[in-house]
């Protein structure tokens, strides 16, 4: 699987591991959602902007986890003690976040500020270890234990390639792989300039773990793709601020045109970069810092 923009391998598997593993001590998105003071920005206020993007009630969505995460805890792609330890550093896990790791939850996923990280890392795992033939053409790159979605993966019981493309947990009909490929092929994230189909990162993981879930409950390509957004604007609050910004200088609408903002243009390192960031930062249009961003969120 060949894809434009593809970097190649990971150079030091050491050095990803380091980032990758620092990422899970991170804080919350919410707390990152302060403006960096020491940044040079206008003054323009885009409070009103950032408490749509940014609402602390977040997105409901139609996934429903069942027992999801903890067949990954069984099957040892997650290691429970290791992953408590890790949030141990961060005052712990939350009673509700314990409990999706270890109990089927019957109730629809929402995703927000303050679990969006959590769901990264939970999700990461699933996204590397569920069988699927996207994985199937990934795993013919000779260095793919090497990359920051591999590599970086250390909250397994063994090595996180003895998982990998292992576990059958989440099943696709005919129908829905197609539309899940689909929209994997066609969104990105702006740590990287690979889509979705190519899970070089955590977050690339995290996205194809959540449109497989998606599209095994019967969410359409519309759906997935405002799903996709709505879980990359609480992973990149800073890019899609500005990406916002630009859209509404230009009087388009936000919500309504998820596809085209998940994509390459607006989403990809390379498109966001020529696309959001240049023309704000020639018209002094850049918003405060809202936090995040990169693989180390």
């Amino acid at each position: 699987m060949k894809f434009k923009g593809f970097v190649g391998p990971v150079a030091s598997l050491g050095i990803i591991s380091l980032v990758m593993v620092l990422a899970l001590f991170a804080p919350a998105i919410s707390k990152n959602m302060k403006a960096d003071t020491n940044a040079t920005q206008n003054t323009v206020d885009y409070s009103e902007l950032k408490a749509e993007l940014f609402s602390e009630s977040g997105f409901n969505t139609k996934i429903v986890l069942g027992g999801t995460i903890p067949k990954l805890v069984e099957n040892g792609a997650i290691d429970l003690e290791k992953f408590k330890q890790i949030y141990s550093a961060r005052g712990g896990l939350a009673d509700e976040e314990l409990q999706l790791l270890i109990e089927p939850s019957n109730e629809q996923l929402v995703i927000k500020p303050s679990n969006v990280n959590f769901l990264l890392n939970i999700m990461w795992a699933l996204g590397i270890s569920n069988k699927n033939p996207i994985l199937d053409e990934m795993s013919k790159y000779d260095s793919v234990g090497n990359l920051a979605s591999t590599g970086g993966w250390t909250l397994s019981k063994n090595d996180s390639m003895a998982y990998f493309n292992k576990l059958e947990i989440v099943k696709l009909n005919e129908e829905q792989q197609a539309i899940f490929e689909e929209v994997a092929k066609n969104t990105y994230r702006p740590c990287c300039d690979n889509p979705t189909a190519f899970p070089d990162c955590n977050h690339g993981a995290a996205l194809l773990a959540l449109l497989e879930l998606g599209a095994s409950q019967g969410m359409n390509e519309t759906e997935l793709y405002q799903l996709a957004l709505q879980v990359n604007t609480l992973w990149f609050p800073q890019n899609y601020l500005s990406t916002a910004v630009l859209l509404k200088s230009q009087g388009v609408d936000y919500w309504s045109n998820a596809k085209e903002i998940a994509g390459v243009k607006y989403s990809s390192y390379s498109g966001w970069a020529a696309n959001v960031y240049k023309p704000l930062q020639e018209k002094n249009l850049l918003p405060s810092a809202a936090g995040g961003g990169s693989c180390s969120v």
